[in-house]
């Protein structure tokens, strides 16, 4: 399994880069969402992707506006990693195709038990 880890702060891509390869994905990390469609193509296919919100270049909204207009990854999941918790942003994200959320801050176990609950970990 392959994990597409998406923040801007490289101290959040290692972290949650170590917490997806402790439970098993393979990962390849991007610093916004412009990097992160470029590295979708390349390491097709993928099963998850973990995107913040607010980055420069191209923000978290806009990747999964953009990524689920690709069919080759309708079936990734998608979790949107971040601090915004207004249902308006909940809505928009879920609306653009992302498949749930984790509010920073985050520990494993959240991870773990969120990856499960989207049917990529048992």
């Amino acid at each position: 399994m392959k994990a597409l880890v998406i923040d801007d702060s490289k101290a959040m891509r290692l972290f949650l880069k170590s917490i997806v390869q402790d439970l098993g994905f393979e990962s390849v990390d991007a610093a916004d969402g412009k990097l992160a469609l470029d590295a979708a193509d390349a390491h097709a296919p993928l099963d998850l992707a973990l995107v913040d919100w607010n980055m420069p270049v191209m923000n978290g909204l806009e990747f999964v506006q953009n990524i689920r207009k690709n069919p080759r990854f309708q079936a990734m999941k998608i979790v949107m990693v971040t601090t915004e918790n207004s249902m308006e942003a909940m809505t928009a994200a879920l609306d653009a195709g992302a498949d749930d959320f984790l509010m920073k801050p985050i520990m494993k176990e959240m991870v773990s038990d969120k990856l499960t609950i989207l049917g990529l970990l048992s």
